[in-house]
């Protein structure tokens, strides 16, 4: 039920914003590949991997042992957290997307947007990437199968790229405004210190 609800809110959340923006705005969410249309085909066919993954499991419970069952996270404790890192995944989506607002966009923007540093992104530069580790970390922990485990493992480095591209973007358009910020705050987790004298990263 855990994974169900979360896809859910994971799926309705995001078409939800998309139609309020879209509405709202008249913009192309889907934004622009710049240059870098196989990042992008990687991040889809990574997103699609986690969907039919986290599908499979409310399905038939038998996919786990179809996928290749691991014993070591087939634990109550592993589960436990599991429910933990789908609640977060909704938490950062949903809140990162109020705080994103009409800035929201799929892809890299076709004009400059305005520089978001209020709400959820106070603390990380990545809440919405960092939702969809949470979420594929928690599918593997409720449904701890290898093909799980190398959803989680593509997804995070298919974000990693589409992260890296973005901040490139970011420094181009917002120059020290957006090296500051970076600054201050972590790319996926808060930052301890301020960071002062750090690069990117």
């Amino acid at each position: 039920m855990a994974v169900v609800a979360a896809l859910l809110v994971y799926i309705g959340a995001f078409v939800g914003i998309m139609v309020a923006v879209r509405h709202s705005t008249g913009a192309n969410l889907g934004g622009h590949a710049r240059g870098h249309s196989l990042a992008a085909l990687f991040n889809g066919l990574a997103a699609l991997l986690l969907l039919v993954t986290a599908i499979a499991y409310p399905l038939q419970a038998r996919s786990v042992d179809w996928f290749g069952r691991v014993v070591l996270l087939d634990h109550p404790l592993a589960r436990g957290v599991g429910v933990m890192s789908l609640t977060l995944a909704g938490v950062c989506l949903i809140w990162g997307e109020v705080s994103l607002g009409r800035s929201f966009r799929v892809a890299l923007p076709e004009r400059v947007q305005p520089l978001v540093t209020h709400g959820i992104y106070r603390f990380t530069r990545n809440p919405l990437a960092l939702s969809v580790d949470l979420l594929a970390l928690g599918v593997l922990l409720l449904a701890p199968s290898w093909l799980a485990l190398i959803s989680l493992v593509v997804n995070a480095v298919a974000y990693e790229s589409k992260i890296r591209i973005e901040e490139a973007y970011l420094l181009e358009a917002h120059g020290a405004a957006y090296e500051t910020y970076c600054q201050r705050t972590g790319r996926y987790l808060p930052r301890l210190s301020s960071g002062k004298g750090t690069r990117i990263r």
